[in-house]
């Protein structure tokens, strides 16, 4: 009895992760994956955006995103979002080896808030070269 016990507690344990990351070479390998349309992924990436990285947290409806694009690609991003300065974002809720420090985000990035999504307050950054974007929904501040 106290092994089916442990068994059941670790079983619990182990499904309670609503956590998920992803990874994802083309925006069309995302797109075929269904990210875009269940929203972890944005409409507005480019076509040509590669090396996507993804988490979001089925709970909490935070999420992370971060992509490459080929320099002069534009971004047509949503017509409500607006430039803020690092110091009026909030934190990204996970933390993953692929997103960039506090310190590299406020040395090397620009910043713009967009209306919330989901009762989350949404960011977007770019890097200063303008091939890195960051792509985060977290709680508001």
């Amino acid at each position: 009895m106290r092994l089916v016990t442990l068994l059941m507690l670790c079983l619990m344990v182990a499904g309670c992760s609503l956590v998920i990351d992803s990874a994802y070479d083309t925006l069309e390998e995302a797109d075929k994956a269904g990210m875009i349309g269940k929203g972890w992924v944005p409409a507005w990436v480019p076509r040509d955006a590669t090396n996507l990285r993804e988490v979001h947290d089925l709970d909490s409806n935070t999420s992370q995103l971060s992509f490459f694009m080929p320099p002069g690609t534009g971004l047509n991003l949503p017509p409500d979002c607006r430039p803020v300065a690092h110091a009026q974002t909030a934190p990204a809720a996970s933390n993953r080896l692929w997103w960039p420090g506090d310190r590299v985000l406020a040395r090397s990035y620009r910043f713009l808030q967009c209306d919330t999504e989901y009762d989350k307050a949404v960011f977007i950054a770019t890097n200063k070269d303008g091939d890195r974007v960051l792509y985060w929904r977290t709680y508001a501040r």
